[in-house]
């Protein structure tokens, strides 16, 4: 586990849930992709909710889930390929990861 202080740790999955959240955060907060203006509420959403999640592991594992189980239905459910799809399908795949991430071992002190 990366260490920040003696008293708090971060596992992998906390981690991958801060960075996803920070990410999608400024690509919601910056116009990167030129997309419906709907769609950067969404992203700001997911971030801030990645952000407040990453804190505890129990928290960063059903977030992970939360993205690929939402936003995996909604990649399917749509017929047309356009930038929010793909965004769609990336989104569920890092939940994936966040998912099945396993926690580092413990370093030896």
């Amino acid at each position: 586990m990366a260490l920040l202080s003696d008293q708090f740790e971060f596992t992998r999955p906390q981690a991958l849930t801060l960075t996803a959240g920070v990410l999608q955060f400024a690509l919601g907060w910056f116009d990167v992709f030129g997309l419906d203006p709907n769609y950067h509420v969404i992203q700001l959403g997911v971030g801030a909710l990645g952000i407040a999640m990453a804190w505890r592991h129990d928290l960063a594992r059903m977030y992970g889930l939360a993205l690929m189980l939402g936003f995996g239905m909604l990649a399917f459910s749509l017929n047309d390929v356009t930038t929010e799809s793909f965004l769609e399908v990336r989104t569920a795949l890092i939940g994936l990861i966040i998912t099945l991430a396993r926690p580092a071992k413990r370093a030896p002190r």
